[in-house]
C-alpha cells in the first residue's frame, strides 16, 4: 500500500477511508472481511437495516394515503402522475441519504479495522490514515483513538 490519494469528498457519499492506491483484490478482500465482521453483529446489522428502509416505508405509506384521496376528474388539480413522479425523486434523494448515513455509521468502523488490520493504521471515527507509532487523539477530526474505539465498540 503506497501513498494516499488526493482527497475528494461532497458529502453525499460514503468516505469509508482517505483514498489509498491497492489493487482491486485487496480491496475486494478487505471488504468481504469487514463485511463478515459486520455479520457476526446482528445487532449493527438490524439496525443499519432499518435505519435504511425508513424511506421506504414512509414513502410506502404516503402513497397509500395519496391513493385514497386521488380525484383526477376534479378539474384544477394537478395530474396524479406529477406528484407521483415527485414523490419517487423525492423518495430516491432520502433512500441514497439514509442508506449513506447508515454505511457512515455503521459500516465504515468494520472497513477501518481491516486496514489496521492489515498494517495501515486508521482512526475508527473519520477514516484519517494514522502515522505510526501510538497518537493520543486523531490529527483530522481529534476525537482520542481510545474514546472512537470504545463509542464504535459499543454502536459497531
Amino acid at each position: 500500500m503506497s501513498a494516499p490519494l488526493p482527497q475528494r469528498h461532497w458529502g453525499l457519499w460514503m468516505r469509508l477511508h482517505e483514498p489509498i492506491r491497492m489493487s482491486l483484490g485487496q480491496r475486494l478482500r478487505i471488504h468481504l472481511w469487514a463485511n463478515l465482521r459486520m455479520l457476526q453483529r446482528p445487532g449493527v446489522l438490524l439496525l443499519s437495516s432499518a435505519v435504511s428502509i425508513v424511506p421506504t416505508v414512509l414513502f410506502s405509506l404516503a402513497v397509500v394515503v395519496f391513493v385514497g384521496r386521488v380525484d383526477p376528474r376534479r378539474a384544477g388539480s394537478l395530474p396524479w402522475e406529477l406528484g407521483l413522479v415527485a414523490a419517487i425523486a423525492l423518495w430516491l434523494a432520502s433512500q441514497h441519504l439514509f442508506f449513506v448515513y447508515a454505511m457512515q455509521r455503521w459500516y465504515a468502523p468494520f472497513v477501518r479495522r481491516e486496514f489496521a488490520r492489515r498494517g495501515v493504521p486508521m482512526c475508527d471515527r473519520c477514516g484519517h490514515r494514522l502515522p505510526p507509532g501510538m497518537l493520543e487523539a486523531c490529527p483530522e477530526c481529534g476525537v482520542g483513538l481510545q474514546e472512537a474505539r470504545e463509542s464504535t465498540q459499543v454502536s459497531g
